[in-house]
């Protein structure tokens, strides 16, 4: 199955779709188990320190009822219980025995002088004042003086309760990979080189701060994270770092500094470029150019890493990649999936999705770990652009912040958020498109709104629209009309809810 990515830029514009591009090659997702809590992801430290300390007072209020629970159980026991299962049965046979007899006409008087009158009436006071307290007797544990506080009656709220929840669908999520405010690292395979191309031609870069566009100093570190060498800031065009690959599996770095006595250094096969100072960590981005490399979008923030990948036996297929690796928030900066100019409920329903699929696979891709990445930056996956695309188009910034960690979430589960450009006028559930039933928040909706005006059914899947799940240009329709991003994103998928995962 694939999934497909809007026309860029359709939020600009509503013009007939002439074209579509794959946003994500075909994938599974894995049927792991939940996995065990190990560290509260939360959006904002206070609210989450407050949540936790609303999920203890209804905790305790739980413990609280529980042992009353327990305590009433105890009661209707000793006064409506059984001595023993012979008693019991007895009792039962005579309560059936007296039933019969009333169905057959017996009048209710003429029964009370029957042998079994006694035990029918026991029976019956077990059933209405003891059966109904039985399931309590598994409460038992809490039948202690530490439970026993009258003022843990008053945590019982609905706001406690709503934070109880909150918090056992923290422990219990999908959603625990934990990370500061900006969230877990992600990892983007920009380019890939042959051996050959870092042979002739070197790669070079640079590092800056971007909040004042300064070059600022940087370290070069290797696969064991030990530093190579700390960089000076550069001076000049001429003062870059160069980095080749030697022909023996290794990388070789030079013309980083002149002051260096014997500057050249022989690293292993991996090579890493982060910030020197702690306080640039957020705010650095590195420039990279190389006479093969075209493109424009050649600055990304946080860290690059040269990888060289060998494939055993068959040296033709060896790979040099360059890795971006940032938290995933910087990464959703960046993204190039649309230009930011569309309403901004319609952006921030887009930066959603787009962070939601990249914590999956942050969080269960394996597809490029032998290459040291989890996403590339093309339409396979996600089109990301970096440093220059999130300075050039900040409406996409201000929307991720806006709705910083907020992922799309199922019953626990992180709900891969399908969608295209265009619809018929209704879109298409996973099962009808796809065939599995995995995907329970991806149901059929009326979609005038997304309509195109003149495409056929079979013309709009022939373009690549497959309909199932949002529809982008239905999106903005809908943020045109006022509605919000939450509300966009319950309409186009059933059941779902969104969660802060950081």
């Amino acid at each position: 199955m694939k999934m497909f990515r809007e026309k860029k830029g359709l939020e600009h514009s509503k013009k007939v779709f002439s074209g579509i591009v794959i946003l994500a090659a075909t994938f599974v997702i894995s049927s792991l188990g939940v996995q065990m809590y190990a560290n509260a992801a939360t959006g904002d430290a206070e609210d989450g320190d407050q949540d936790y300390e609303m999920y203890l007072k209804y905790d305790k209020y739980k413990k609280y009822t529980k042992r009353k629970q327990y305590r009433k159980y105890k009661k209707a026991k000793k006064k409506y219980g059984f001595d023993s299962s012979s008693d019991k049965f007895k009792a039962k046979a005579c309560y059936r025995k007296i039933k019969d007899l009333r169905k057959t006409g017996v009048a209710k008087a003429q029964t009370k002088d029957n042998v079994c009158y006694k035990g029918y009436s026991k029976y019956k006071k077990y059933k209405k004042y003891y059966s109904p307290y039985k399931k309590y007797r598994k409460y038992r544990k809490y039948y202690k003086d530490e439970y026993n506080h009258s003022s843990w009656a008053t945590y019982g709220t609905s706001a406690n309760k709503a934070a109880y929840e909150r918090y056992e669908k923290k422990k219990n999520s999908e959603a625990n990979l934990g990370g500061e405010s900006l969230g877990p690292e992600i990892r983007i395979g920009l380019y890939e080189f042959t051996e050959d191309a870092l042979k002739d031609d070197s790669f070079r870069i640079r590092a800056y701060k971007a909040s004042t566009g300064n070059a600022i100093p940087y370290t070069i570190k290797d696969k064991n994270g030990d530093v190579v060498v700390d960089v000076a800031a550069a001076l000049d065009s001429d003062d870059v770092t160069k980095v080749k690959y030697d022909g023996s599996e290794n990388l070789r770095v030079y013309d980083y500094d002149e002051s260096v006595v014997g500057e050249e250094k022989i690293v292993n096969e991996k090579v890493r470029f982060v910030a020197k100072n702690l306080a640039d960590e957020d705010d650095i981005y590195f420039e990279y150019s190389h006479d093969d490399i075209s493109s424009s979008y050649v600055r990304y923030r946080d860290g690059i890493e040269l990888n060289h990948y060998n494939k055993s036996g068959s040296s033709s297929n060896d790979r040099i990649w360059v890795i971006n690796f940032l938290p995933l928030e910087h990464y959703v900066w960046g993204m190039g999936e649309i230009t930011g100019t569309g309403d901004m409920d319609y952006n921030r329903v887009m930066t959603i999705s787009y962070r939601t699929y990249g914590y999956w696979k942050i969080k269960y891709s394996t597809k490029f770990a032998k290459y040291g990445f989890k996403v590339n930056a093309t339409p396979g996956n996600q089109l990301y652009y970096g440093y220059r695309y999130e300075v050039d188009h900040d409406r996409i910034k201000s929307s991720a912040e806006d709705t910083r960690g907020k992922i799309v979430m199922y019953d626990n589960r992180i709900a891969i958020t399908p969608y295209s450009s265009w619809t018929d006028g209704r879109t298409r559930s996973w099962e009808e498109r796809w065939g599995s039933t995995n995907y329970p928040w991806c149901k059929s909706v009326e979609d005038s709104y997304g309509e195109h005006p003149s495409m056929s059914t079979a013309e709009l899947v022939a373009a690549g629209n497959h309909m199932v799940g949002l529809s982008a240009h239905g999106a903005l329709d809908r943020a045109d009309a006022g509605w919000d991003y939450e509300r966009i994103l319950k309409y186009y998928y059933d059941g779902i809810y969104l969660h802060e995962a950081y």
